[in-house]
């Protein structure tokens, strides 16, 4: 019975090898909890060690006292040897926080010196307590420091840009204490694509990180190049109405228009959808942010849908027109196309489109929608709104608009701009001799001159209505120009005589009338402008 108890246990006893496994484990397991209670030991020993210091802190954080300098400088002192200790724990990253916020700048240059010096600030940075110390660096930033805090985040860049922690504290330092050769600096290291390039998106894409400022670069280089899942998920994020505050600043505008470059029809209207609710809950953004308009820019000039384009930007935003700055520049890049060509949005990728419409279609579409409401507010608004020089050449533009297609709404407008510009007298102080000469408008004011010579050259293309009007003009136009021909030629208004000889039928006459008088307008000063009309008479 003896004999058969022994064999029945040495039959349920496990292998030796199988032991020494499970000892093993067993073992670590026990280190581990071993660990941890030292560690939460500690953690209460050092709660304990500065509870006192630390509530005063805490309750004075934000009060501008001595008391509190004092007080931060009694912790630094008991903390200056265990720093890198502490750094990395919950409790002590607070503390050291709290110390560079309350502190002085004398014992802020000493705790910066300190944890900038170390050869283990830079893993410090990618840790899960110790990334807020140098946030809270950055925010209490020492000057003399600066460039070394930034040369330690550069060396590390290419690891910290995709690494979650990290990539907090550079965009921090990016945004707010970076001059501007120093970003460039920075994304000179991500201009050009590359493996490295892709596998940095993809990271970015996996951790959520989009919106810094490094993640926009790197993702705009990668974009076309990711694998369509990828671009997929980087479309995604950035259409969703509770991320388009990127859309404030210039980098996320770049990135902005690289997507609309690789999106199909439906993705863009669902963009269109989104912008347009976020234009209604974040008016502000609009009136006073320098870049949302360039946005805006975009989406009216890549969209070939202009009759959904009218209907979710262009019917809210056009009553604020003349108020907004903004607003403002976003009509005057509709009716002039200079704006449009202008070099400076090349590097954002404001040119840059996959539209398939025609432009001068999808412009001519977009100025005819524009078109009442503008010529309404100008109607209704006042006369000095002219002297303005923005409204005034946008003015010029609005007319080429209006005398190239017959706009015959706008006859009324036409005939009151001649009106003013022909009778108006300005308040302004002048010669006698222009005084006596009548003070006329077109003799003494650039901004009434710009509008007299657009006009003027608008003779050419003129049709029924509009070129009887336009001829009777240029007319008086002429008429007062010789009869005032001395302050005529020592003004600017010389140029109106100039596009009056090469705009017009009228050529022959002004000069025929300008060469009676070549004896006294020899002895004129030659200015530019007289070496011009020389070359005529």
């Amino acid at each position: 019975m003896g004999k058969k108890r022994i064999v029945e246990e040495n039959q349920n006893e496990e292998p030796e090898e199988v032991q020494e496994v499970i000892a093993k484990a067993d073992n670590k397991k026990q280190k581990k909890i071993a660990k941890n209670q030292n560690k939460i030991s500690k953690d209460v020993d050092f709660i304990s060690f500065l509870k006192e210091d630390i509530r005063f802190l805490i309750q004075h954080r934000n009060k501008e006292n001595e008391e509190k300098q004092q007080k931060a400088e009694e912790v630094y002192n008991k903390i200056e040897g265990i720093l890198y200790q502490i750094a990395q724990t919950k409790i002590g990253g607070r503390t050291i926080q709290l110390v560079i916020k309350c502190a002085d700048q004398n014992i802020r240059q000493q705790i910066f010196s300190k944890l900038l010096n170390d050869k283990q600030f830079g893993e410090l940075l990618q840790s899960k307590y110790g990334h807020y110390i140098g946030i809270t660096m950055v925010r209490n930033m020492v000057p003399e420091f600066r460039n070394q805090f930034f040369e330690i985040l550069l060396k590390n860049a290419n690891h910290y840009v995709a690494q979650g922690d990290a990539s907090i504290v550079l965009d921090r330092f990016l945004t707010r204490e970076a001059t501007t050769q120093q970003i460039n600096k920075v994304k000179q290291l991500f201009l050009n694509h590359s493996e490295k390039i892709d596998n940095l998106a993809m990271k970015i894409i996996e951790k959520g990180i989009h919106n810094h400022l490094l993640s926009l670069q790197i993702l705009k280089v990668a974009l076309p190049n990711l694998v369509p899942e990828e671009r997929q998920k980087v479309i995604e994020y950035f259409q969703q109405l509770e991320n388009l505050d990127y859309l404030r600043h210039k980098d996320g505008i770049s990135i902005f228009c690289a997507i609309l470059n690789v999106t199909d029809k439906k993705e863009r209207k669902n963009f269109l959808k989104n912008i347009q609710t976020y234009m209604q809950q974040s008016q502000e953004h609009l009136h006073r942010n320098s870049q949302f308009y360039l946005a805006l820019q975009k989406v009216i000039f890549t969209y070939d849908d202009t009759k959904q384009v009218n209907k979710s930007i262009l019917q809210d935003i056009l009553p604020e027109w003349l108020n907004s700055i903004h607003v403002f520049k976003i009509i005057q890049s509709i009716y002039q196309p200079k704006l449009r060509d202008d070099i400076k949005f090349d590097s954002i990728g404001l040119q840059n489109t996959v539209s398939l419409k025609d432009d001068e279609i999808r412009v001519k579409e977009l100025q005819d929608y524009c078109f009442e409401s503008i010529l309404n507010s100008l109607q209704q608004s006042e006369t000095n709104i002219l002297l303005e020089s923005n409204i005034n050449q946008f003015i010029c533009y609005f007319i080429q608009y209006i005398i190239k297609y017959s706009q015959i709404q706008a006859l009324d407008f036409i005939k009151n701009q001649i009106k003013q510009l022909l009778y108006f007298k300005v308040d302004t102080i002048f010669s006698r001799e222009v005084e006596q000469n009548g003070n006329y408008w077109i003799l003494t004011q650039p901004e009434a001159q710009r509008i007299a010579k657009c006009l003027i050259q608008q003779q050419e293309i003129a049709q029924s209505e509009f070129k009887e009007i336009i001829d009777n003009y240029c007319q008086k136009i002429k008429s007062l120009l010789i009869q005032n021909l001395k302050i005529t030629l020592i003004s600017k208004a010389i140029y109106l005589l100039l596009a009056l000889i090469e705009n017009t039928n009228l050529k022959e006459q002004v000069l025929q009338d300008v060469k009676k008088n070549k004896k006294w307008i020899d002895k004129l000063e030659k200015t530019q402008s007289l070496q011009i009309l020389y070359k005529y008479i």
